[in-house]
């Protein structure tokens, strides 16, 4: 039996989304997160030392727990989206997606014929371990593909109007910091600029109906996402929860 994709899910019910970032690489902190009411967690590649065996491990235990596995891969490559996908995981976010032709090759490389050129083999998990079905299997899957794309420089903001027109993109992702550097302004991500820019992009993917991603370090951040219509909200991350849980109690025992 097919796992639906339990992202597209609690899109479908939920009028906004809340989940967090993990570069722990432990599929021991997963269950712990699958225990916090979070939505969601992107299994972060690009920024942790997870290979294809842990993040499979960790899709696993985030599947079990009810929370929907995300994860951002380390490029674009059609080789590292199939080995990526192939872990079971059925929703991505492929980081620095700067043109239009990016996103549609990174479609591409999600979904298979006729939608895309993804390769296959029937002997997955993704279909059940069996080629038998194999049609109806491979049209589930495409169904079920999530692609998120992290917009974050300036190439990839300047061509922004273009991205939201590929089909198959379910969601735009604003990397915060990397935008605020990529115009100068690294880490203030309360300066005017950067918030103009936030409400900018929000317009131009939302009018095509397209999830409106981002991130937040606090909640009066997350309440201002939620002021500026963003309806899938990365709160902070499991390292830096973890760091800033005990300094704030050593802090104060030490006072």
């Amino acid at each position: 039996m097919k796992i639906k994709n339990v992202l597209k899910e609690k899109i479908n019910s939920k009028k906004r989304i809340i989940g967090t970032w993990s570069s722990l690489s432990s599929p021991n902190v997963i269950s712990v997160l699958g225990t916090s009411n979070l939505d969601f967690v992107i299994i972060d590649m690009e920024h942790s030392s997870s290979n294809y065996e842990t993040v499979e491990n960790m899709v696993k235990a985030s599947l079990a727990s009810g929370l929907a596995p995300i994860v951002r891969t380390y490029d674009d490559s059609s080789q590292n989206l199939l080995r990526t996908l192939e872990t079971g995981v059925q929703s991505v976010m492929v980081p620095h997606v700067k043109t239009q032709e990016a996103a549609e090759r990174i479609v591409k490389s999600c979904k298979y014929f006729p939608e895309g050129n993804r390769g296959l083999s029937p002997y997955t998990i993704n279909h059940n371990y069996t080629h038998e079905s194999i049609d109806k299997s491979l049209e589930e899957t495409n169904k079920n593909i999530f692609i998120g794309v992290l917009v974050e420089g300036v190439e990839g903001l300047n061509n922004l109007e273009k991205i939201v027109e590929v089909e198959g993109i379910d969601l735009i992702y604003l990397g915060l910091f990397d935008l605020s550097l990529s115009i100068g302004l690294p880490g203030q991500l309360m300066h005017k600029k950067v918030l103009d820019e936030i409400i900018r992009c929000q317009k131009i993917i939302s009018s095509k109906s397209i999830l409106a991603g981002s991130m937040a370090t606090d909640l009066n951040y997350i309440n201002m996402l939620i002021e500026f219509n963003y309806n899938f909200i990365a709160y902070y991350n499991d390292a830096a929860s973890l760091r800033s849980h005990y300094m704030d109690v050593i802090s104060k025992i030490k006072q």
